[in-house]
């Protein structure tokens, strides 16, 4: 994944590197190629990074930000509960056996592979709630939505992803982690996490890596007989 510019060694970080190598990481290199329709499962690690590295980051490169929250929800129509559910246990131990990561989300879900024209953002509210965002003073250049709620959740991790298809596999985020609670009225600091990850389809993990958040993902197709 397409990061931010900083990556000093950390005694940390490369444990919990080293421990993730031992499972079946792997690059986009594979055979199988992607294509719109059919059915996939997708599976998803996401933590923050417990470095010294991680921390100064947050500290240099956090400012007030609002999320651009995606129009689609897990469990809905388009991103489905998934039938099989969440596999990824042994990662989720890796990673909090390394103590080098702490876990923000563990998700799993099925959908139907999209173009990048037509796939819809998911929708991202993950880790501890902090606290609320006025969506009413959000909105005061736009006419507020009848029967809007007048506040709405905040939550560490926030924003949109999406997996779409093209000749492969892509997960594509637009993220922006908390690095602090919100003070008096003022938005609470974050950091962007954005990018883009070409991905295959099997029983391999894709790791996606930021200085402050870490990515672990695989993609099962589930629509062979």
């Amino acid at each position: 994944m397409r990061n931010d510019p900083s990556e000093s060694h950390n005694p940390l970080r490369r444990r919990l590197l080293g421990g993730l190598a031992a499972l079946p990481l792997a690059g986009a290199t594979g055979p199988a190629l992607a294509q719109a329709g059919r059915q996939y499962r997708i599976e998803l690690v996401i933590f923050e990074h417990r470095t010294d590295e991680s921390r100064r980051l947050q500290m240099e490169l956090a400012a007030p930000r609002e999320a651009m929250l995606g129009e689609s929800e897990l469990g809905g129509r388009i991103y489905r509960d998934s039938r099989k559910g969440f596999e990824l246990q042994r990662v989720v131990r890796r990673v909090e056996d390394s103590g080098a990561g702490r876990i923000l989300a563990s998700l799993a879900w099925d959908q139907t592979g999209r173009d990048h024209a037509s796939a819809p953002w998911l929708r991202v509210q993950q880790g501890r709630r902090i606290g609320t965002r006025d969506l009413l003073r959000a909105e005061a250049d736009r006419m507020p939505r009848p029967l809007m709620e007048e506040q709405d959740e905040r939550f560490e991790l926030e924003g949109r992803l999406r997996i779409w298809v093209g000749r492969f596999l892509h997960l594509e985020t637009d993220l922006i982690y908390h690095v602090e609670e919100p003070q008096g009225d003022q938005p609470p600091r974050a950091i962007t996490v954005r990018g883009s990850q070409r991905m295959n389809s099997g029983d391999e993990l894709f790791y996606l890596d930021h200085p402050v958040i870490g990515m672990i993902a695989r993609v099962t197709r589930i629509d062979r007989s």
